[in-house]
């Protein structure tokens, strides 16, 4: 479950960088919020797992 939980979490960071991108390079806010909201919830998705198998 750690592995997971770990897993969850570096694909939520990729998320926010994925946000960061499109809201400095193509500027469009709408997808940089929706990417920021989701990269949010699955990092702390991991969080919450990564607690558990601990």
């Amino acid at each position: 479950m750690f592995f997971l939980g770990r897993s969850f979490q570096v694909v939520g960071m990729l998320m926010l960088l994925e946000a960061l991108y499109f809201g400095i390079v193509q500027g469009s806010m709408g997808r940089e919020m929706t990417f920021l909201v989701i990269g949010g919830a699955v990092f702390y998705l991991g969080r919450m797992i990564e607690a558990r198998a601990h």
